[in-house]
């Protein structure tokens, strides 16, 4: 009995390594694959607050200027008034899966601007001269926009303010007259635009406004009698900008 079982105790270790020969050499489990599935939206990438820099172009079309007074009466030509702005905005949103609402202010530097000149209507032969410039404008909208992915498409619409300095003057060789002004005009502004979030706080944006700050009404006086002149200041401007999201 002694020799049976000092004979499988010698053979144990060798049955074992028989054993570990014939399932082959040891290596570490297999790792499980890992799948990612690719992210249907997403929620919360606009939402915030948000600050950023533009530059853009503003364009007008033939908004007409009148001369009203003895011997002058009706539109004599119109601004067609262009240049170029720059500045900063700052907003925020809320984001609710894909519908984005949205708050902005920006203020902008500009020198949108014409001038133009031509005889004005009636008997009394006076030849106008008028000048108009923006030398800053803001507005404050409000905006609804889609997410799709990292694009936002949205509409917006507000208030409109801007520094509008118009002056004229007219003569018919025996009077003359001049008159000016310098103030902030107020009006609307509509418009719309697309940003695309490039990182995971900044975004580019492109944008059109229609501007329409209303009519202006300039008067003066001369030894030929009390004149005015009034003319529709509203313009269309692209923008190109960056924004940082807090």
């Amino acid at each position: 009995m002694r020799h049976l079982l000092l004979a499988a105790a010698l053979a144990s270790p060798w049955s074992a390594s028989a054993l570990a020969a014939d399932l082959g050499p040891y290596g570490p489990p297999p790792r499980e694959s890992y799948y990612e599935p690719a992210p249907r939206d997403m929620p919360g990438l606009w939402q915030g607050m948000y600050i950023g820099a533009n530059v853009g172009t503003g364009w007008g079309y033939d908004s007409g200027v009148t001369l009203s007074g003895p011997g002058a009466t009706g539109a004599f030509s119109g601004f067609e008034p262009d240049g170029w702005y720059g500045g900063g905005q700052i907003g925020y949103n809320m984001q609710f899966n894909r519908l984005v609402l949205g708050i902005e202010a920006d203020l902008q530097g500009s020198d949108i601007s014409d001038s133009t000149a031509g005889f004005a209507g009636g008997g009394g032969g006076y030849f106008a001269q008028s000048n108009m410039s923006i030398d800053w404008f803001s507005t404050l909208r409000g905006r609804v926009g889609f997410a799709a992915g990292p694009a936002l498409l949205y509409a917006t619409g507000g208030l409109a303010f801007a520094d509008v300095n118009r002056s004229l003057t007219a003569s018919n060789g025996v009077n003359t007259v001049s008159m000016s002004n310098d103030s902030i005009e107020t009006g609307y502004t509509v418009g719309g635009g697309v940003e695309w979030a490039f990182a995971p706080n900044w975004s580019l944006k492109s944008e059109y406004l229609y501007v329409d700050l209303g009519d202006e009404t300039l008067s003066g006086s001369s030894p030929g009698g009390n004149f005015s002149s009034t003319t529709d200041t509203d313009f269309h401007t692209v923008r190109v900008g960056v924004n940082y999201r807090f």
